[in-house]
């Protein structure tokens, strides 16, 4: 009786390190951008399975450099449990062959994860463009270049083709894309207008957080600028990225004292809303972050194209009534003079 081969079939993933991954271990590196577990990615490594230009690199403790593009061969995945959900309504700013631009509502998560597996952009996206996004990027999120937080609201781009992917990863690793938020934040930060620099890593006692780190981490650069000013409770503040760490806003603007209205992760807002007297601010319960500038090159064209987004519903709301609260004090405090 003749035996028929067996047929493995193989899969190539090639994976672009930005700034997120720079300095990590190549094994904990793998293990985030396969999504798998770090002896897995252990395994890879010690089959000869990954390599950059070629080369095969043998060491766990090889360092990830932003730009470099490593091939990781593994054995072909069974088809994705990733699923298309009809049910979200992705608001579209601009669509070509190569990217889509969306205004991400808040509430809804970019790729499935932390029990969050089928009401995700990444699920929106499946519905739109079909089983061939599946082949963009990572088969744990297509198409995803980059994210926002579950609550951050804003302007996100992402990929429709392979060579988009990569040329678009590429410029987040040279930290070539342009990002603006607004955000909400408690008190007037002083001075008005500068740059927060220093350097964030995840916290020790909380792997769910990013923490200031007086030694080690990864440098973080936030330029900020206050727009507008509401009594001595709040105010708006425009944030400009000059790095992209994980919950870098968040934890920079904490850092100086200024934590974003309703963050209940680095403000303890719910203590800070119930004193504020304001009904709106009192049941705001995300952070008041919008990422409402996005710049970057075409991947196809190579022309930078800028797209704005103002703050959705919510945070109008919460402005609006931070403003009239302002101006009520303003009347109060001169018919007392």
């Amino acid at each position: 009786m003749v035996r028929k081969p067996v047929i493995r079939m193989k899969c190539v993933h090639e994976v672009c390190v930005t700034q997120e991954g720079d300095q990590q271990r190549i094994d904990k590196f793998i293990s985030c951008a396969l999504d798998i577990s770090r002896n897995k990615a252990q395994y890879l490594i010690a089959g000869g399975q990954v390599t950059i230009f070629g080369k095969v690199i043998s060491d766990n403790s090889y360092l990830a450099k932003t730009g470099d593009v490593y091939t990781i061969v593994t054995a072909a995945q069974r088809p994705s449990a990733l699923s298309p959900n009809y049910d979200i309504d992705l608001k579209v700013v601009y669509e070509d062959h190569d990217i889509i631009v969306i205004d991400k509502d808040p509430y809804i998560a970019v790729h499935p994860g932390n029990g969050i597996e089928h009401y995700t952009i990444t699920n929106a996206l499946l519905a739109r463009f079909g089983a061939g996004l599946q082949s963009v990027g990572s088969s744990s999120r297509p198409g995803i270049v980059h994210r926002l937080d579950k609550d951050t609201s804003g302007l996100m781009v992402a990929a429709k083709t392979e060579s988009a992917y990569y040329r678009l990863s590429e410029e987040l690793a040279n930290q070539e894309f342009k990002k603006e938020y607004l955000a909400v934040a408690w008190g007037i930060p002083c001075p008005k207008h500068g740059t927060i620099h220093t350097n964030i890593r995840v916290k020790r006692s909380d792997v769910t957080m990013m923490e200031v780190a007086k030694s080690g981490g990864k440098p973080a650069k936030t330029e900020y600028k206050v727009e507008q000013e509401f009594g001595k409770v709040a105010s708006l503040v425009r944030c400009t990225l000059h790095t992209g760490r994980t919950h870098q806003i968040r934890v920079h603007l904490s850092h100086i004292g200024h934590s974003i209205v309703g963050d209940q992760k680095y403000g303890k807002n719910c203590k800070k809303c119930m004193r504020s007297g304001v009904q709106d601010v009192k049941n705001f319960r995300r952070q008041a972050l919008h990422a409402s500038l996005l710049g970057f090159r075409h991947p196809s064209t190579g022309k930078y194209i800028e797209f704005t987004s103002e703050p959705g519903n919510d945070i109008q709301q919460l402005i609006s009534e931070l403003r009239q609260t302002t101006s009520l004090e303003r009347k109060t405090e001169k018919s007392r003079a």
